[in-house]
């Protein structure tokens, strides 16, 4: 993909060898793949094709995870919710700094291991350099404990394009 005009892609490593991408002035992008559980309770109601953007947003009702993140596809419906072992990070996150998308990019399928139907997806995070840094270190951390699939950090994207 090619920058928009007069935004230069400038990669910088990080100290565990990720790539965080300069998108526009102080603008960086990381994505992180992993999936939305239980779906098995909403696609009778709300249904997902792979290449959708699904929003993310807290749900601070929820009486099984106090960091709980529901992703809602383009109609506003629950489709499932991001993953207890991202949750704290991604609810943080979003607390903080705003919007979380979640690309669907693969079809749904159940593991088994209790945790129903879920569908792979890259969520996208947006924010400044230092957090996306720290973000992305914390997460590596949690990788090691609920192997959590954790996709190098890429070069951004305009997913409108």
């Amino acid at each position: 993909m090619v920058p928009a005009r007069g935004v230069t892609s400038q990669p910088s490593q990080t100290d565990s060898g990720l790539q965080v991408t300069r998108a526009m002035a102080d603008e960086y992008e990381v994505f992180t793949e992993a999936s939305v559980r239980g779906y098995h309770a909403y696609f009778k109601d709300a249904t997902v094709v792979i290449g959708e953007v699904l929003m993310c947003e807290r749900e601070l009702d929820n009486a099984y995870d106090k960091y709980a993140v529901a992703v809602n596809n383009e109609q506003g419906k629950v489709v499932g919710h991001v993953p207890i072992e991202l949750s704290k990070v991604l609810a943080r996150f979003i607390r903080n700094y705003g919007e979380v998308e979640a690309e669907c990019i693969g079809a749904r399928y159940n593991r088994g291991e209790g945790k129903g139907l879920e569908f792979p997806v890259d969520y996208k995070l947006s924010g400044n350099k230092r957090y996306l840094e720290k973000l992305v270190s914390s997460i590596k951390k949690e990788e090691t404990t609920c192997n959590l699939n954790i996709s190098e950090v890429r070069e951004c994207q305009d997913r409108n394009s």
